[in-house]
């Protein structure tokens, strides 16, 4: 979005309602919207839907930043810590700096700016990789937990102006690890779009700067602004067909993102951009340790609708335990009760807790990031 001249209306579902962002110019907003959430293992229960994890935490990403020491604690124990970094060179405006709270701090949107040359990745045109040596970033950890997640980045367009070649150009890309170990995400554009999911390359350098160790440079995907033949400027959430969006996922647990906001062309009169992205969500869990149980359950019959069968089963459950060394999240099940002495059976909607990593929180995790 444009440096100047700002309004926006955000209105997220399920979410309390939130304020009116006012915009910048025709230029609108870049969201990344990050869902946090349990790695589900296989149950004797089955689970509702294609994501049956309970989100019942969020927190905006400039309320960790501003928080003592950089760190938020849910009221279940658990911390998130996120940092702001120039990367490369790469600054952020003055008057609108990345990691701030846009339009006030009830607002769950938090600013990531540009204003330099260091932020231009190049555009690919010459046969070249494009490269994230310099870029706005924000890291997102999480202290002795793992977790999964899933982007949508938004808005991922350029400057309307008649030649091409002479606005900015927008990219938007995102890193994890998990266990000191780098972790790529699936990334997809929907057909037709303008944006296009495209090799970057990102320096050692540059991976060091974010807390990412390499021994060489990263080959990664970047979704960027592709088309030459129009610039196109999607209005903020109301790109009901997808056009400048990113889809990214993380279905493997991970311990620290990296979201990268960059410009792969410069505009010859608009020296300066900037972008918001949203709250994290993480899952409803608690601290807690298994045991092995011996139990009778009951499970549903292939083929023979309405009837189950028990059996006896011996398998771990898990039970919140405030000493526990494991993190359990919750999800929605289907469990099977039976009716009647011949084998007929219902359904009933259930909670069940999952392991989804070791739990072990740093006492000193409240320490700034240092690369």
């Amino acid at each position: 979005m444009r440096a100047r001249d700002l309004s926006i209306r955000l209105n997220l579902p399920r979410r309390p309602p939130l304020p009116t962002l006012d915009t910048m110019g025709r230029r609108t907003a870049s969201i990344v919207q990050v869902v946090l959430a349990a790695t589900l293992a296989g149950v004797a229960t089955t689970a509702v839907g294609a994501d049956a994890r309970q989100a019942c935490k969020y927190v905006p990403i400039h309320r960790i930043l501003s928080s003592a020491g950089g760190v938020f604690t849910f009221p279940d124990g658990r911390q998130l810590k996120a940092t702001r970094l120039d990367v490369g060179g790469c600054t952020t405006m003055p008057g609108l700096q990345s990691g701030i709270a846009y339009p006030d701090t009830n607002s769950n949107y938090t600013v990531m700016s540009h204003e330099s040359d260091a932020c231009i990745t190049g555009t690919g045109r010459d046969g070249s990789t494009p490269t994230y040596a310099g870029f706005q970033a924000i890291v997102i950890e999480s202290n002795g937990f793992k977790f999964s997640a899933d982007l949508v980045l938004e808005d991922i367009d350029a400057q309307p102006v008649d030649d091409p070649t002479q606005g900015w150009r927008e990219t938007m890309s995102s890193l994890a690890m998990a266990d000191g170990a780098v972790v790529r995400p699936s990334m997809t554009t929907k057909p037709g779009s303008p944006v296009a999911v495209q090799p970057f390359r990102v320096p050692r350098a540059s991976l060091q700067e974010v807390g990412f160790p390499s021994s060489d440079d990263l080959l990664i995907s970047g979704a960027a602004y592709n088309s030459w033949t129009e610039t196109k400027n999607c209005p903020f959430m109301n790109d009901p067909t997808g056009q400048c969006k990113a889809f990214v996922s993380y279905p493997d647990p991970i311990d620290r993102l990296l979201i990268i906001y960059a410009i792969t062309q410069k505009s010859a009169n608009d020296p300066n951009a900037a972008a918001f992205f949203s709250e994290v969500t993480l899952a409803c869990g608690c601290q807690c340790e298994g045991k092995d149980d011996v139990a009778k359950i009951t499970i549903p019959i292939d083929g023979a609708p309405g009837k189950c069968r028990t059996k006896t089963t011996t398998r771990p459950t898990f039970g919140c335990d405030f000493l526990g060394s494991r993190w359990c999240e919750t999800e929605a099940s289907t469990a099977w009760r039976m009716t009647d002495g011949a084998g007929a059976c219902t359904a009933k909607p259930s909670l069940i807790s999952k392991p989804v990593s070791t739990y072990t929180p740093d006492a000193n995790f409240g320490r700034r990031f240092e690369p």
